[in-house]
């Protein structure tokens, strides 16, 4: 589902069938992180500041979150983290998150969620990518094709 788009690239976030909020609202609505109200608010900045100037450059994420293969990085500001899908400079995906308390993401049970749910639609979208059912415009990162995956989750 896109958020926005504009010079920096394209910025999309995950909506399942069936839920009225998308993986994003989710985050952003969290009751513990809208406490972090300074960060939340920073992290946001952070967002529109890529879509419309910087694009999405791997020295605003902390890369590897997930697995060596995948393209789960974190967007921090603060105590909170938002995993995301960066798979271009061009293009982000925005999961879902929360405030890290713990050590690692692992050890938190709802961060370990997101970080395993983004993999799932990363192995989803690039099989699409791969087999040209989704494709990418280059330098905009919007996505065309087959942008639904209700069945496949």
């Amino acid at each position: 589902m896109p958020v926005t788009s504009g010079d920096g690239g394209s910025l999309y976030t995950i909506q399942y069938d069936g839920e009225s909020q998308s993986e994003f609202d989710k985050f952003l609505e969290n009751e513990e992180v809208q406490k972090e109200r300074s960060s939340r608010s920073r992290l946001v900045a952070k967002l529109n500041e890529m879509v419309h100037e910087y694009g999405f450059v791997r020295e605003f994420f902390k890369e590897e979150e997930g697995k060596r293969w995948d393209y789960v990085v974190a967007l921090k500001e603060g105590r909170l983290r938002l995993y995301c899908l960066r798979a271009e400079d061009f293009l982000l995906i925005v999961g879902n998150g929360g405030v890290k308390k713990t050590r690692t993401y692992q050890q938190d049970s709802h961060l370990n969620a997101s970080v395993e749910e983004l993999q799932r639609v990363h192995k989803l979208v690039m099989n699409r990518i791969y087999s040209g059912r989704i494709l990418v415009e280059r330098h905009s990162g919007v996505l065309r094709g087959a942008l639904n995956f209700s069945q496949e989750r």
